[in-house]
């Protein structure tokens, strides 16, 4: 049998802690602000009035005056995430309580878990059992998703059509969303947070669809839909391939889409991009991704930065000179 994977991301954490303890912002446009006033959090109901990300204090509030703004703590003229980290780590512990699951924390707000060994001992469990709609009522899957249902927000015959016809590695996905589903009501029930997820069977592909239906929904990438997706799928969006790696393929094979890569051999990508990376896209292409889910509930790096004040505060000429 296969791996199977998950990646469980906090919808709009930051604005979710902050809402936490504000429970009555909830529901309204909201964002968090760091700094000399830039919005690194956007709620989705601020979002759709198009406030996003990025954005000025200034300019959110000319674009949605009713948007409420948290600001994240200084106490020493820095900004100070530890209530967002403890907030993370509430999460943490509630998936690692799923006991034959491996998480991995990524981030204050992802975690990958490896939980083939819990999908594994259902299945065995279930024997031949059916699995229904009714125990993913907010789960879709790719290459069986109607454009009118996903306006309306049903996926019910997409679903059930996909669940009547499973092969053994669709099946182990199929409980596999069963188990997300569970972690995602536990994480809603012990810490008031609403989470998405993408489900698959390598960490690539799980990180790939997690975003696909947010927010507090969670998507299935069959591998059978790998290929039409990759043909879609610009190469900035695979994993890894964000920076000047995905430029650099991008620009020097000439291509736009991660299924394009396919028409290289393995040597061709190695003699462009050296023997490691070359090997690493030729599989990458192909959906395969062998990178192991590692159990740590601490994340792997601390981010620290200071954002200094721009060009509007130097509005005459003495500032300028001084």
């Amino acid at each position: 049998m296969s791996r199977v994977v998950a990646l469980i991301d906090m919808d709009c954490f930051y604005v979710q802690v902050e809402q936490r303890e504000k429970k009555a912002t909830r529901g309204t446009p909201c964002a968090v602000v760091q700094g000399t006033g830039l919005l690194i959090a956007v709620s989705y109901e601020a979002r759709n009035r198009g406030v996003n990300r990025g954005h000025r204090v200034k300019d959110a509030k000319a674009i949605c005056p009713e948007i409420h703004l948290f600001n994240v703590p200084e106490p020493r003229g820095k900004a100070d995430l530890t209530r967002y980290r403890d907030a993370g780590a509430e999460v943490i512990t509630v998936l690692s309580e799923f006991g034959r699951c491996v998480v991995e924390r990524a981030s204050i707000d992802e975690a990958y878990v490896d939980m083939t060994q819990e999908v594994n001992a259902r299945l065995v469990a279930m024997e031949t059992g059916k699995i229904t709609t009714d125990q993913l009522p907010n789960t879709f899957v790719v290459g069986w998703e109607a454009e009118d249902r996903r306006k309306t927000g049903s996926n019910l015959s997409d679903l059930d059509a996909w669940l009547r016809d499973l092969d053994e590695g669709d099946r182990q996905l199929a409980v596999a969303a069963i188990v997300t589903e569970d972690m995602r009501a536990a994480v809603l029930r012990q810490c008031d947070f609403h989470c998405s997820a993408g489900i698959a069977h390598n960490k690539l592909l799980a990180k790939l669809v997690c975003s696909r239906h947010k927010p507090n929904k969670q998507t299935v990438l069959p591998l059978s839909a790998v290929d039409t997706l990759f043909e879609t799928t610009p190469v900035q969006k695979i994993r890894l391939l964000g920076g000047k790696l995905g430029c650099d393929v991008t620009q020097q094979l000439g291509v736009e889409f991660v299924g394009e890569l396919v028409q290289f051999s393995e040597k061709q990508l190695q003699l462009e991009f050296g023997e490691k990376q070359g090997s690493w896209l030729y599989q990458v292409c192909r959906g395969v991704d062998n990178e192991p889910v590692k159990p740590r509930r601490l994340a792997k790096s601390i981010g620290c930065g200071k954002v200094f004040p721009g060009t509007e505060l130097l509005d005459t000429e003495e500032k300028v000179t001084a």
